[in-house]
């Protein structure tokens, strides 16, 4: 047999995960589950010269899939939907199914220089959960404190005590947080240099640690593009367009903005 080189495309959704492989425009589907990845990782294995395989973010649904590749030595990378997006419309292909977004993944890996997603332990992984549920209790907490703007709500003891019980179940989790960069030598040296530049505090630095991985593995001018707070030039003939910051992680940015402040 002659030795090819492949790349995989996995378009990730709640139940299913859809595969192609090119340059054979091999196509697969398994579902999204404990068994259904075990088999998934096992076919891709059975497969000589894979080179690169590229999912995209789904809010979760992918990470028992990272887990998995990564555990097997796969080279994954990770990238952002509106760049894998913008690539489809590059390419013309303006329609879009699972099997469609497969190729497009597949054919992004083939044609474009990407980036190995860098592995969590064990409790770079809890601490990413826990910043996660950090986030979602201090959405409700707004939501119930503009609820309790509303003069004679007849609701309103109800949402002093959904309140309360939000409120302390954040700072549960602010201590899971503490209790868990304590428990990681490595995680909570990081920490403790991220908290000795000024305005980085315990959280920014947890938020910092858990979604930006790539922190520590890539340079200066790459994290700083990556997070989308890197100037882009707006040059063109004579024209000298202001540089602004675009794309980028714009939750970390939020965080980041209100350490700068």
């Amino acid at each position: 047999m002659t030795y090819t080189t492949r790349f995989i495309g996995i378009d990730i959704s709640k139940s299913t995960l859809d595969i192609c492989v090119l340059p054979q425009e091999k196509y697969a589907s398994y579902p999204n589950t404990d068994e259904g990845i075990s088999a998934l990782v096992n076919w891709i294995k059975g497969l000589d010269g894979v080179e690169r395989i590229v999912i995209e973010p789904t809010g979760g649904y992918e990470r028992c899939l990272v887990r998995a590749l990564q555990n097997n030595k796969l080279a994954l990378s990770r990238i952002n939907a509106k760049q894998i997006r913008q690539f489809a419309r590059a390419s013309g292909r303006l329609a879009k199914t699972d099997k469609i977004d497969a190729f497009v993944l597949a054919d992004f890996a083939r044609r474009m220089e990407t980036d190995l997603l860098p592995c969590q332990s064990a409790h770079e992984q809890r601490l990413t959960d826990l910043v996660a549920r950090y986030r979602q209790l201090n959405h409700m907490i707004v939501q119930e404190k503009n609820r309790r703007e509303k003069k004679d709500n007849p609701a309103s003891r109800w949402i002093e005590e959904s309140l309360a019980f939000l409120q302390s179940q954040r700072q549960d989790v602010i201590e899971a947080m503490k209790k868990c960069i304590n428990e990681d030598p490595a995680i909570s040296q990081a920490a403790d240099v991220l908290q000795s530049l000024k305005g980085i505090g315990l959280l920014t630095a947890c938020i910092l640690l858990a979604e930006l991985p790539e922190l520590g593995h890539l340079g200066k001018a790459q994290i700083a593009k990556l997070v989308g707070v890197a100037p882009i030039n707006r040059d063109s003939g004579k024209m000298r367009g202001q540089r602004t910051i675009a794309g980028g992680r714009k939750q970390l940015r939020n965080a980041l903005f209100v350490a700068a402040l």
